[in-house]
């Protein structure tokens, strides 16, 4: 292994367990496929990726270190890209990575204007726990609506801090998504935005403080309520 500092500033923590490693290269289904690994690193996950014979690898690294390193330990084998995963345009049917938590947001939502079969993440437990969280539970918000109209999830399993190097502030869990819709409409973006400021009031007062007029027939429940198949539709209906 060389010695190449980790960068805090780009949230550098690589997964020491093989059996985990293991476990995302299984379950993302990688065989056959075209692949893109986010932040590859030391290339511990690479190599149980390629172990599951995928049709061809891509791996984006940003920091020009680990991806001359990984270019020198993978060769042919596998494509390097070194550039941030948020510029890359290149086409996968998989995408993969224990990716920096900072920019779990942007991520996500970069994939979800991808055509992709399925993604497989390693992310912050509460992050993961906010994204498939069901309505009247404290977990519930904006994250958990805006995900579930873009995704199929499904959190696979949860990892403790101390699985990686240097451990991370934070426990972790492995997210499985398979893609429902490119985007949400900016209407509807809007009028989540305006219910998830203040989920615990009404919908007419949540809307009120916002800044929008209230309608008649609106719905007397809190938006915390409201599953995200209902907050579309009472987006609709008040679509001007």
């Amino acid at each position: 292994m060389p010695q190449i500092r980790k960068s805090k500033r780009l949230g550098q923590h690589f997964l020491n367990a093989p059996q985990i490693l293991e476990f995302e290269a299984e379950a993302a289904g990688v065989e056959g496929k075209t692949v893109i690994e986010i932040g590859g690193g030391d290339g511990r996950l690479t190599e149980k990726i390629l172990a599951k014979n995928p049709k061809k690898l891509i791996v984006v690294e940003k920091d020009r270190r680990w991806a001359g390193f990984l270019k020198e330990k993978f060769g042919e084998k596998v494509e390097i890209a070194n550039e941030d995963f948020l510029e890359n345009e290149q086409k996968a049917e998989i995408f993969i990575g224990n990716i920096p938590y900072y920019i779990s947001s942007p991520i996500l939502f970069s994939i979800a204007k991808k055509d992709f079969e399925r993604a497989l993440l390693m992310v912050q437990e509460e992050f993961a726990e906010r994204m498939v969280a069901k309505p009247r539970t404290k977990e519930y918000g904006r994250l958990s609506v805006t995900s579930q109209l873009l995704f199929r999830i499904k959190l696979l399993k949860k990892v403790k801090r101390g699985a990686f190097s240097p451990p991370p502030e934070v426990d972790s869990a492995i997210v499985l998504l398979e893609k429902k819709s490119s985007q949400i409409d900016p209407w509807v973006e809007k009028i989540i935005l305006a219910l998830f400021q203040h989920k615990n009031q009404l919908v007419s007062k949540a809307l009120k403080h916002s800044g929008m007029a209230p309608k008649a027939g609106l719905p007397k429940r809190r938006a915390r309520e409201m599953s995200p198949e209902e907050v579309v539709e009472l987006a609709e209906s008040i679509r001007p």
